[in-house]
C-alpha cells in the first residue's frame, strides 16, 4: 500500500503532464486543427521519464478531460494502486485516480 505521500508524488508527476497537454491542445486551433483532427499528446503516467506520444482527435482528448481524476496514458502504463483503467483502446488508455492521489489530481486539475 503506498503512503499519502507517494500517492501524491505520482499524482503530481501525472499532473505535469496533463498542464504539458492542455497547452498542446490550447494552441492547436492556432495552427488550424479542429476537433476531428489527430495531434500528438504526452503520455500522463506517473513515472516522469516516460516519453511515449498518443495520437487522438482533440474530440477523444476533451472527452478524457470530461472528469478531473482522469488521464491519458499510454497501453499498460497504469498503476492500480491509485488508479484504475476506465477506458481502453489499442493506442491508448484513460485512468481515473482513486483515494488520495485523486484528492491531489481533482485539486491540480487546470480546468477547475
Amino acid at each position: 500500500m503506498l503512503t499519502d505521500l507517494q500517492q501524491q508524488r505520482l499524482a503530481r508527476n501525472e499532473s505535469f503532464f496533463r498542464e504539458v497537454n492542455e497547452r498542446i491542445n490550447e494552441i492547436a486551433p492556432v495552427f488550424g486543427a479542429r476537433e476531428e483532427h489527430r495531434l500528438e499528446y504526452l503520455c500522463e503516467c506517473s513515472d516522469p521519464h516516460c516519453s511515449e506520444r498518443i495520437s487522438i482527435t482533440r474530440a477523444e482528448y476533451e472527452a478524457v478531460r470530461a472528469g478531473p481524476r482522469r488521464f491519458l496514458i499510454a497501453p499498460g502504463h497504469d498503476l492500480p494502486e491509485i488508479e484504475q483503467v476506465v477506458a481502453a483502446g489499442d493506442e491508448h488508455a484513460v485512468v481515473e485516480k482513486e483515494g488520495h492521489a485523486g484528492e491531489v489530481a481533482e485539486h491540480l486539475d487546470p480546468r477547475a
